[in-house]
């Protein structure tokens, strides 16, 4: 497979694949995008259609509201009218008594389809009154009535425990009644009353069942007073089935509509058809038990003449709702997502077809392109590669290009000049470089030579720093016990010289006695030497106790120096004879020494260590710390953080240690006095000690001016370390006092 090919046929593939990816990603952002219009879109159209078709069910019954005003106007116009001459003939050539006592048209002129039905009830009185009311309105539908029923079913006025005047082409209503109908009772009339209509107003009867006309109805009724009295009412029948056609049934695709109460009755919905035929208009959402139908229910009702969109609570369906004015009904149209979802797919689909056809146009012409304009100088290009892989370094292609691959051809040419000089470069540099390693060898095997020459140097060296650095130990161990016997010596010379002028002084008393005995011994004489020999010998005993204290402590510290051996011990007994064997050091300052140290304190560790750390730490602030003045303060503290620790303070009020030196005062011979008696290992062999004898922890808080102060954090019961010889003991040297 040549390179171009491969080349073109990948540069293809990923353009492909490119476009691919592309053409998906844009058919997603088209479908998230159109989604979001489309449903936007959706919820407008909703909420314009829910709003129209409320409105225009709702001018039917605004006109239905209109119809009986005008009919009552009309009426009680007609009512207030001087009474037309013969019009009690006229009333008796229509009506007569039927044989079931009922007043109604006489059979021969009653045609209910061009004239209004009328019943009297047969306890009714006929007195003028009533004829005139039925008159009236006989002659008033009679006119009014065929325009009326043209859009509703029936127009009527009721006698309230009277009678009934109805223009109905449906129903012959005087012919259907019998002597026991009594209208009181019928839901337009029952619900006109004073009573239950107090305002007067015009209203709207719930959903009933009319059993003559055998339908579902809804009527508007307007109360007719007269003089105050309560005379008629005027309604206009609608059919629910008929009102349905118009504003239920015409939906869109995939949606549909329903009509519920504000009592919470169904209305109408093409689902539940049956059984609202069934319940006679009276079916209630409890007895469904319907899910959506509950929700649309709960939801807030829109406000007067505006319509209210939403989505159910799983989101499956959109909710438009508006309000029916007169009944005051709900009108919802239910449009479910999936309707919504299904057409922007479709449209993402021919959307996706559209690109993959794009896409396929698009890559012919782009492998038309790709092999015209880079396949073929690839090739060439990879000849004249294979020619400088051969060695032929003139590099000469057929085509001349302005493009970036007849720059590369020209740089490739280039190449194979520039190449052709290199290997002849490379060819000198090759004989000198062969010059130079040989050269580099004689002088690497030079400088192995004396680098071992060096190194044995360094290793005698090193081992002379060994030996100076035991030297320097020893020394430094031997000076600790040379101080620590000059004191003992100053403190004892003062008690054994008491005790020897005490001895003195009793021998000559003795003598004085001897010489007195020889010469004739008296009494008072002989009291005499005896106060003097009681007096003197406690002088002896007392100074003789004083030096045995000072020697038992000596041996105690120098036992304590010399042994590995840890014990159990208490520390401030400990701190107690460290300080008395550096008194002479610590008078000469003066200086004052306040230890705080809790007597019952114990410690199960080693106390030689501790001892010679405290020594090297108060000899350290004599030393270093209060040069130069003449007195100065130390205070040893020590307390427990916990049950299984101590930690242990030494602090004086000196000049303090320098913030840059502070990092080196634990460096072994780091001193500032050096050539003035200093060795720089006190703090070190200190630090060593703390650490690989006693297991804690050292730590230096300085400040140039402010004091010092060495804090120690020891376990009060040390780790074992295996055998005792192996332990550095400062003062293992130094052997007891006997």
């Amino acid at each position: 497979m040549h390179a171009d090919a491969t080349l073109a046929r990948g540069l293809l593939w990923r353009l492909s694949l490119a476009l691919v990816f592309s053409m998906m990603g844009l058919t997603l952002l088209v479908n998230h995008f159109s989604r979001r219009d489309v449903e936007a879109q959706a919820l407008d159209e909703l909420r314009s259609t829910v709003s129209e078709r409320a409105r225009a069910a709702g001018e039917d019954f605004a006109l239905a509201e209109r119809h009986v005003e005008l009919l009552r106007l009309e009426y009680l116009r007609r009512l207030a009218a001087p009474r037309p001459t013969g019009w009690q003939a006229e009333f008796r050539r229509w009506f007569a008594r039927a044989p079931d006592k009922l007043m109604r048209v006489r059979p021969e002129l009653d045609d209910h389809r061009r004239l209004p039905s009328v019943y009297l009830r047969p306890q009714v009185e006929l007195n003028e009154e009533v004829m005139w009311q039925t008159w009236v309105a006989f002659e008033l539908l009679r006119e009014w009535g065929p325009p009326l029923t043209a859009r509703y079913y029936s127009a009527y006025f009721d006698l309230p425990g009277k009678g009934l005047i109805m223009f109905s082409p449906s129903v012959n209503w005087g012919a259907e009644a019998t002597p026991e109908s009594n209208n009181f009772d019928y839901p337009p009339v029952a619900g006109a009353s004073p009573e239950k209509n107090p305002g007067r107003r015009n209203q709207w009867t719930p959903v009933y069942y009319d059993d003559k006309a055998r339908i579902s109805m809804v009527s508007t009724v307007l109360p007719v007073d007269l003089a105050g009295r309560w005379v008629a009412c005027v309604s206009q029948d609608v059919s629910v089935a008929s009102l349905l056609k118009r504003t239920v049934s015409e939906s869109q695709p995939g949606t549909y509509n329903l009509i519920l109460s504000r009592d919470g009755h169904l209305i109408a919905h093409p689902g539940f058809a049956a059984r609202i035929e069934a319940a006679q208009g009276n079916l209630k959402l409890d007895q469904l038990r319907d899910p959506l139908l509950d929700e649309i229910a709960a939801l807030a009702l829109p406000a007067e003449g505006k319509a209210t969109v939403s989505f159910s609570h799983d989101g499956s369906q959109m909710l438009g709702l508006a309000r029916i004015a007169g009944p005051d009904w709900l009108f919802v149209t239910v449009y479910p997502r999936a309707v919504l979802d299904a057409g922007v797919a479709r449209s993402s689909a021919n959307l996706l077809q559209i690109g993959v056809l794009a896409l396929l146009v698009l890559m012919s012409l782009l492998g038309w392109i790709v092999r015209r304009q880079i396949s073929r100088p690839i090739a060439e290009l990879q000849t004249a590669v294979q020619g400088v892989a051969e060695g032929k370094f003139v590099i000469a292609l057929p085509e001349a290009r302005e493009d970036e691959l007849g720059e590369l051809g020209r740089s490739f040419e280039q190449m194979g000049a520039e190449l052709a000089r290199r290997e002849a470069r490379l060819k000198s540099d090759a004989l000198a470089l062969q010059e130079a390693r040989d050269l580099l060898e004689d002088r690497v095997q030079e400088r192995t030579a004396e680098l071992h020459a060096s190194n044995a140097e360094l290793v005698l060296a090193l081992d002379d720093l060994s030996k100076t650095q035991t030297s320097l130990l020893r020394a430094e161990r031997l000076a600790s016990l040379g101080r620590m016997v000059a004191g003992v010596a100053h403190e004892m010379g003062t008690p054994i010289g008491n005790a020897r002028l005490a001895a003195t002084t009793l021998a000559a008393e003795a003598e004085q006695m001897e010489a007195a005995v020889q010469n004739g011994l008296r009494r008072s004489q002989l009291q005499k030497f005896l106060h003097r020999v009681s007096s003197g010998s406690q002088i002896l005993q007392g100074n003789l106790e004083r030096a045995s204290d000072l020697l038992q402590n000596f041996k105690q510290v120098a036992v304590d120096g010399s042994s590995a051996q840890r014990r159990v011990f208490v520390l401030g007994t400990l701190v107690h004879d460290i300080l008395m064997t550096l008194q002479p050091t610590l008078k000469r300052l003066p200086l004052r020494v306040e230890v705080a140290v809790p007597e019952s304190l114990e410690m199960d560790s080693y106390p030689g260590a501790l001892g010679q750390v405290l020594s090297n730490l108060i000899q350290n602030a004599v030393v270093h710390g209060f040069e130069g003045r003449s007195e100065g303060q130390l205070q040893i503290q020590a307390e427990c953080p916990d049950a299984d620790h101590v930690k242990l303070r030494i602090r004086d009020d000196g000049c303090g240690i320098a913030a840059e030196i502070q990092p080196r005062v634990f460096d072994p011979f780091f001193t500032t006095r050096m050539g003035r008696g200093g060795t720089g290992l006190g703090l070190n062999i200190s630090h060593n000690l703390v650490s690989n004898v006693l297991c804690g922890e050292i730590h230096l808080h300085s400040e140039a001016g402010a004091g010092c102060c060495f804090e120690l954090l020891l376990p009060r019961v040390a780790p074992s370390h295996g055998d005792a010889e192996t332990l550095p003991l400062p003062l293992s040297d130094f052997a007891p006092l006997a």
